[in-house]
């Protein structure tokens, strides 16, 4: 597969790996996930909350601090609920349902009080008799207050195994397949005493669906389970009793086992979730909704409070702090227990539902891995920006239809696990495809490298700008460097061979010119041409590019001492590695050259001629790195010798030469200062010696300082051909 197939695949399976892996979470359904649904849930209410309408038959009469002021502290005697029932009952309310469960008989009871010890033992103190038998109690009180009215009471199940079964007043008929095990089960039981049970109208659940929300009151279980039948909720129960049914009508799955759709009280219909759940839909909490407890004993309120009461189903519950009765709504709202259940029964009458179809789920998961894997495959083949737009705009669509759907038909859909997952898909597919974009392109540089010193590449990188066509003029020195004997080298070794020595050399030859930070322009065959100071401003070019040509000696030294090469060499009777090397510095025109399509980094100008010419030279000087024009700088304290004043092809005049010996360090020894001295006195005299005599002894000299330096014992020969090019010594 290619480099460019890969790094459009790769993106694209990571991304289709990454939805199976948040398929498969989102089917297991953690906590997480499911919080941050039902805080999308919360989200959308606030959005659009439920409205008000004009007549809402709900009503709250809500034990709150100011009736626990003026009536006592909590829990208030029996006979005072039955008088607050009383009154309800009188000022015409549909329904009484109480937010409370009394499992234990009144202690404040008269028949209870005066049948205690103490009570007995005052009783006999005062010479009083008294049977407590006669006298009235509370619970029988509150329990005949509520026989034979529209009366429902409550019953709570919490944790740990249960006791009993709560009792049922309603009955009940199912459709479909079998739901029994589908609502949640009942636990422990708190309920009433017998005496009120069996006086009440009704009895339902008052629980909330907390342990699964975060503590917010999101749903209402309308019906709970202990295997062998259901149960109603508060609400439920109390909708019931309002309009006089007897019978509760369960609408099960006509083809699923445990899945409930729907539950028919009366008239009214009311759409739940598979498991019996009802959506809980809010409206702020309005403070009309309650009527304090305490106004309503007191009876002075009667015309006033009627039509508040009249009609309406009527909660019992408290607000009061120190009860501890209080939820958090979706709205974020901190409200009393009491009014969840008032708010559930105000959708019900209202016919304002929210619904979470049974398909919801399936339907998420399966959008999610289509446009997933779409969006997984889409990044692995489009540019990032394009991917961004892509992402951005299902990102709308998914918020755009989730809004609709609750806008328009009430339905709750998710929206931030489909946002999640394609978010999650998009960074990492995304990511990966820069890691391999990434490394792609660090390969590319790589090998771009091998054309274009790090200079040139830093600078492209830097400044993009830079990859246009012109160029400045600008101060330079240029190299060449060309391959000694390539004719017959070429002649000796098969092609394969033959490339592998060119490819050693050019190799050893770019690194000391890149060690020395220059710019490779070419490769022209077997030669390699080099410039410095451009792009990057370097102090002191010509001396970093002798230095490149010493290192370049040096490698091609190496080479010819590796016994691999060695060996391959002597076996074809090719002849050892030597190169030439030339340079000039000068003006010349730098920058991008070529056409729109396809252009160098190079430089022009007549510099570069002589550079080149100057190469050309090495082999007529008979030494291997010679320096066309005046050495500047640092490169003067290099060991070098003046060649003369040679005349190069397409010159007019001729150009003064140098030869670099060695390093500055060689250059600097007393020993090379007085041999450079030495040589410079026999050039002088070179075209003055006119008798064969101090001809002989020049040469004598020469051969002196030929022992002394092995290496320029051949241009030392070249030297006593051509006395009349030190006519004007340096």
């Amino acid at each position: 597969m290619t480099q460019q197939k890969l790094s459009n695949w790769l993106p694209a399976l990571a991304g289709v790996v990454l939805i199976g892996l948040l398929t498969f979470m989102r089917s297991s359904d953690p906590a997480l996930i499911a919080s941050l649904r039902g805080s999308g849930f919360d989200t959308l209410q606030r959005i659009w909350p439920r409205e008000m309408s004009e007549a809402q038959p709900v009503r709250i009469i809500d034990i709150d601090e100011a009736s626990l002021g003026e009536v006592g502290q909590w829990p208030w005697p029996r006979s005072t609920l039955a008088a607050l029932t009383n009154e309800l009952i009188d000022l015409g309310a549909a329904a009484v349902a109480f937010d409370i469960v009394f499992p234990e008989p009144d202690r404040m009871s008269p028949r209870k009080v005066l049948a205690t010890p103490e009570a007995q033992e005052a009783l006999k103190a005062a010479s009083a008799t008294l049977d407590p038998t006669t006298l009235p109690d509370n619970d029988e009180t509150f329990a005949t207050a509520i026989r034979g009215r529209p009366v429902v009471l409550a019953f709570a199940s919490s944790g740990g195994s249960r006791t009993k079964a709560p009792p049922l007043k309603a009955g009940f008929a199912q459709t479909g397949e079998d739901a029994l095990d589908a609502a949640p089960r009942l636990l422990a039981i708190t309920t009433n005493l017998p005496i009120l049970d069996a006086a009440a109208a009704g009895v339902g659940s008052m629980n909330i669906s907390l342990a699964t929300d975060e503590g917010v009151a999101r749903q209402i279980p309308f019906l709970l389970g202990d295997g062998e039948r259901l149960y109603p909720s508060l609400a439920a129960e109390t909708l019931r009793v309002a309009q006089g049914a007897e019978t509760l009508l369960v609408h099960a799955s006509p083809d699923t086992r445990n899945a409930i759709e729907s539950l028919v009280v009366g008239d009214l219909e009311v759409p739940l979730s598979e498991s019996g759940q009802f959506y809980v839909y809010y409206r702020p909490d309005p403070r009309d909704l309650y009527v304090p407890a305490a106004r309503v004993l007191s009876g002075k309120e009667r015309d006033a409070l009627r039509p508040l009461i009249e009609g309406h189903v009527v909660f019992v519950g408290t607000s009061a702090v120190g009860l501890l009765d209080v939820r958090t709504s979706a709205l974020g709202e901190t409200v009393p227990g009491v009014s969840v259940h008032a708010q559930a029964i105000e959708q019900v009458l209202s016919g304002t539902f929210l619904t979470r179809p049974e398909w919801a789920a399936g339907a998420e998961i399966l959008g999610v891995i289509v446009v997933g894997i779409a969006l997984a495959a889409f990044t692995g083949f489009v540019r990032p920006r394009t991917s961004i737009i892509a992402c951005a705009l299902l990102a709308v669509a998914i918020i755009a239809g989730v809004l609709l759907a609750f806008r328009s038909g009430s339905l709750l859909l998710d929206a931030t696990y489909p946002l999640i997952a394609l978010t999650l898909t998009f960074l990492g597919s995304i990511a990966l495809k820069l890691m391999v974009t990434d490394r792609h392109g660090r390969q590319l540089r790589g090998a771009f490298a091998q054309y274009v010193a790090p200079a040139v590449l830093a600078e492209i990188e830097n400044n993009p700008a830079s990859l246009k066509l012109g160029g400045e003029m600008r101060d330079v020195t240029v190299l060449f460097v060309d391959i000694e004997n390539f004719t017959p080298l070429s002649e000796k070794l098969d092609p394969v061979s033959l490339v592998k020595v060119v490819n050693r050399l050019l190799d050893a030859g770019s690194k000391a010119i890149l060690a020395e930070k220059g710019t490779i322009d070419k490769y022209i065959g077997d030669a390699i041409m080099a410039f410095w100071n451009a792009p990057i401003p370097l102090e002191n070019h010509q001396y970093h590019a002798a230095r490149a040509a010493i290192g370049i000696r040096k490698a091609v030294a190496a080479l010819n001492d590796d016994p691999d090469l060695h060996a391959l060499l002597t076996e074809r009777g090719a002849p050892r590695l030597a190169v030439r090397v030339g340079l000039a510095s000068g003006p010349a025109c730098v920058g991008n050259m070529g056409s729109a399509e396809r252009f160098d980094y190079s430089v022009l100008g007549e510099t570069v001629n002589t550079a080149a010419r100057t190469e050309a030279t090495c082999k007529a000087l008979g030494f291997d790195i010679a320096v066309a024009g005046t050495l500047n700088g640092k490169t003067a304290e290099l060991a070098w010798l003046y060649a003369g004043s040679l005349p190069m092809k397409g010159k007019s005049r001729a150009e003064p030469v140098h030869i670099i010996v060695d390093d500055e360090a060689h250059g600097a020894s007393p020993e090379f200062q007085k041999f450079r001295k030495t040589y410079n006195e026999l050039v002088e005299r070179l075209d003055k010696s006119g008798s064969k005599k101090q001809s002989d002894m020049i040469r004598m000299l020469f051969d002196e300082l030929s022992a002394q330096h092995p290496a320029l014992a051949h241009y030392f020969e070249t030297v006593l051909k051509r006395p009349g090019d030190f006519a004007r010594p340096a």
